[in-house]
């Protein structure tokens, strides 16, 4: 078995992941709600998320010839790393409102946010040019669960141990370079 899917995707969904609006989302809500329940509910919508876009990517696999898929990724990359360098997210995270059950809530807020999100589309690009959902699926939720994990037990403390600039521009760069790969087939 290839470990190349589950490390890359690993590696490239914890990457874009740190920093991102979500994992904001995530750290304001474990400030004022039960860590538990917060991480089930946030690992229960990744979990949903990356799922329909396994789902999405072996579909494409199969249907649309690998050359396409191989362009069509690498233009994706290309447009989620220069998306990420002009974001203008920060660590404020005062702004995320929750009412009711925070594992219902979270679980609700956390998919409805990723749904269509670069870390979702990476996971549907990445199967494609893989074809390997299950590897890419156990690759995406263990970043995500990472990185939920890092952002519920440090919090705030985050943004003053890593610039979130310093982290956009790392991600960025990182997903240009992984699209610039793809178009050249390697």
């Amino acid at each position: 078995m290839d470990p190349t899917p589950l490390l890359t995707t690993f590696s490239l969904i914890a990457i874009a992941e740190f920093g991102d609006k979500t994992q904001l989302a995530v750290i304001a809500l474990s400030a004022r709600h039960d860590r538990i329940k917060v991480f089930t509910g946030v690992i229960l919508a990744f979990a949903l998320v990356t799922g329909l876009g396994v789902l999405v990517g072996e579909t494409l696999f199969n249907f649309i010839p690998q050359g396409f898929i191989r362009i069509l990724a690498g233009l994706m990359f290309v447009v989620f790393g220069i998306s990420t360098l002009l974001s203008k997210e920060s660590c404020e995270t005062d702004d995320v409102v929750m009412t009711g059950n925070p594992l219902f809530s979270t679980f609700s807020m956390i998919a409805l946010a990723e749904m269509g999100d670069k870390t979702q589309l990476s996971s549907v690009t990445l199967v494609a040019k893989y074809d390997s959902p299950y590897l890419v699926f156990i690759g995406a939720v263990l970043a995500l669960g990472l990185i939920s994990i890092m952002g519920i037990f440090l919090g705030r403390k985050l943004c003053e141990i890593v610039p979130l600039s310093k982290i956009k521009l790392g991600t960025g760069f990182l997903f240009i370079l992984f699209g610039v790969l793809f178009l050249a087939g390697l």
